[in-house]
């Protein structure tokens, strides 16, 4: 059986901690293949001054250029791009799943332990269980005990939740945002890839606004 990643997100932009995030995973799994999905809609969020979705594609596919990924092939989705309304997880892992039917392949939806701890109030949360397996990536610094309470709660509804340590680098999107109204051109290339920054700035992305 083949394991698969699924990362979601808005990815506006993609950026060092969204990379660093994928590496700490595939270090951990042995993943045949990462599929990143950047959303229209996100349900659970207000998405401000949100970039072109193939402005974002085309951030996230020069980010990964150079990422040094123990994994065969990573693979950017449109799926949720092309869904109209909100992009609501359990919609997105239901046509994966048609994709790569369960007995080939097992689905592992990629997310951070505060979306764990509110997991139950995602739409149709326990039909997520039944598809995929949940990968919590756990800073160091954080109150491993409850996060074990929320994953061992999981388990009850018949998941299964393997918890990752990770020390990730703390970026912000809107702060990211903001450095590029302000042209702090240095924090930039401490928040992004130089392609990306170069991207950004060619672009006209993120002015006048963030």
């Amino acid at each position: 059986m083949k394991n698969i990643a699924v990362f979601g997100g808005t990815f506006n932009p993609f950026h060092k901690g969204h990379k660093k995030l994928i590496t700490d995973v595939s270090k951990a799994i042995d993943f045949d293949k990462i599929i990143i999905i950047p959303s229209k809609i996100p349900p659970h969020k207000k998405a401000e001054c949100l970039a072109d979705e193939q402005d974002r594609i085309r951030m996230i596919r020069l980010s990964i250029e150079d990422t040094g990924i123990n994994c065969n092939e990573i693979y950017i989705s449109d799926i949720e791009l092309k869904r109209k309304g909100k992009s609501y997880s359990v919609e997105t892992l239901r046509e994966l799943r048609k994709a790569y039917p369960n007995k080939d392949y097992k689905l592992h939806f990629i997310m951070g332990s505060d979306m764990l701890m509110y997991f139950k109030k995602w739409y149709k949360y326990k039909e997520i269980l039944n598809i995929c397996t949940l990968v919590c990536l756990s800073r160091c610094d954080e109150d491993t005990n409850e996060i074990d309470m929320y994953a061992n709660e999981l388990l009850g509804y018949g998941g299964e939740v393997i918890i990752v340590p990770s020390d990730p680098l703390e970026i912000s999107s809107t702060d990211i945002r903001k450095a590029v109204n302000n042209k702090d051109f240095e924090k930039l290339s401490c928040y992004l890839d130089e392609k990306v920054v170069k991207y950004i700035l060619e672009r006209k992305l993120y002015i006048d606004g963030f």
